[in-house]
């Protein structure tokens, strides 16, 4: 009888331990080869202020260049806006790290008793890294996103969970490439890019 009521005390405490735990920060790698030199792919991406290259944001509205603290304000084709940060930009190794500071809200939720602002992209604390390499006589770019979800207390609701974090980010990362993929070789599937996720 004693060993029953251990046993169901430990089991409670993993219950409990599990229930309470918080988000776990996510990191999601999407690849693609390009039958592009790495240089020309590059110029494509190479500026910071200028997201053009990306089907899904309609402008972008930057201060800094590639400078080191670089800011640039994304307008989505939907009307929403991302600001981002500029935290690293190598131009020999043709590649940079940008993190997400800010996002407009597109719907207030209620949630837990209390309203939710729910974001353009369900994601908290995202940062970006894009990098070109060379392959033979092609490319290859990588894009890494690490994120946590836009809720940042237990049970989150549908619009801000894990699940919903990784489709918008997939869908983001998806679209950017294969419009990069396309501007090179206008036939191929987007099949061709991989994702690898990681929490």
């Amino acid at each position: 009888m004693k060993k029953i009521s251990i046993l169901a005390f430990f089991l409670f405490l993993f219950s409990a331990v599990s229930y309470a735990h918080g988000p776990v920060r996510g990191k999601m790698t999407a690849t693609v080869e390009i039958d592009a030199p790495a240089d020309k792919v590059w110029d494509v991406i190479k500026n910071f202020d200028d997201m053009s290259w990306h089907p899904g944001i309609k402008s972008t509205e930057g201060t800094g260049g590639n400078e080191k603290g670089a800011t640039r304000i994304l307008t989505l084709a939907d009307g929403g806006t991302i600001t981002e940060f500029l935290k690293n930009y190598d131009a020999k190794k043709m590649s940079y790290t940008y993190k997400i500071t800010d996002m407009s809200v597109v719907k207030t939720i209620q949630h837990a008793g209390q309203e939710e602002d729910v974001p353009v992209l369900a994601v908290d604390n995202y940062q970006g890294k894009l990098t070109v390499s060379s392959k033979g006589s092609g490319s290859v770019v990588t894009w890494v996103a690490t994120y946590y979800r836009g809720y940042m207390n237990n049970n989150p609701p549908e619009e801000l969970n894990e699940e919903t974090a990784d489709e918008q980010v997939t869908a983001v990362l998806k679209a950017g490439l294969t419009s990069l993929l396309h501007t090179f070789e206008p036939n191929t599937l987007p099949t061709e890019i991989t994702f690898e996720m990681k929490r």
